[in-house]
């Protein structure tokens, strides 16, 4: 059947009538959020600098020093020289509850002779010098055989390189140093007397750098000197002369 030409009109009529879905309308700007109020930011904590003052100002006796010796956040790396295990014992379970992250220690055990390192490095890490770069080769070295490491410090610097052996002696290093473009080598045969040989165990020796602006008059001797005399006129001569001066020691074993 076929819907009549009238019928056809008035379902066209109709199906004009019927309202149709209005299209959304996009925005034409964001919406706002008024009286948000902003997250607050926590405030920067320069970590590894409250680490490392709490390192160089921690009290563990006489015959102590300990200083950071890693620049990252993780982990906490620390190189410590004394006579004893129980300071730095101590130091490790305070720096935890402190900090609450276990710091890695290494502990330089050393002879009462040489105690006198100590208190040169404590006094030297208050300054805000550079220190510089010592790399030994080795750690453990046997009875007559060459220590050899690299040195490298900023340019126009002048350094003075020490030996602190296990009596207390202090050996000047500097005409056994190579000088390079960028660094300074040095391998040097090193052997103990016969008494230590006949103890047949390692005894533990420093080397240590010293580097400033300026030569230090009391660091340039021949004979070899108790550290307890020679580092104490080399302090007071850093102390009035005024000039920043910085130090680092590096441990090694000889013998055994």
């Amino acid at each position: 059947i076929k819907p009549t030409a009238n019928q056809t009109d008035v379902a066209n009529a109709e199906s004009q009538k019927k309202p149709t879905s209005p299209t959304p309308k996009q925005p034409d700007q964001p919406v706002v959020s008024l009286n948000v109020p902003k997250p607050a930011i926590p405030p920067v904590i320069d970590d590894i600098k409250q680490r490392a003052s709490w390192v160089r100002d921690f009290v563990g006796g006489d015959c102590f020093y300990a200083a950071m010796t890693s620049a990252t956040d993780q982990p906490a790396a620390i190189e410590g020289f004394g006579t004893a295990v129980q300071p730095f014992e101590r130091m490790l379970g305070d720096f935890e509850a402190k900090f609450h992250v276990e710091p890695d220690i290494s502990v330089r055990l050393i002879e009462p002779s040489q105690c006198e390192v100590t208190n040169f490095l404590r006094f030297l890490g208050q300054t805000a010098a550079d220190k510089p770069q010592l790399v030994l080769d080795r750690t453990s070295v046997p009875d007559g055989t060459p220590i050899s490491g690299t040195l490298v410090t900023h340019g126009g610097l002048i350094s003075s390189v020490l030996l602190i052996d296990h009596k207390g002696m202090v050996f000047n290093l500097d005409d056994r140093m190579v000088a390079q473009s960028d660094k300074a080598t040095f391998s040097i045969p090193i052997g103990l007397g016969a008494g230590d040989k006949a103890a047949g165990k390692a005894v533990p020796q420093i080397i240590m750098v010293i580097t400033g602006p300026q030569d230090i008059q009391a660091a340039a001797f021949s004979a070899p000197t108790p550290a307890s005399v020679l580092l104490p006129k080399i302090l007071e001569e850093i102390e009035t002369d005024g000039s920043q001066f910085s130090a680092t020691a590096k441990y090694f074993r000889l013998g055994g």
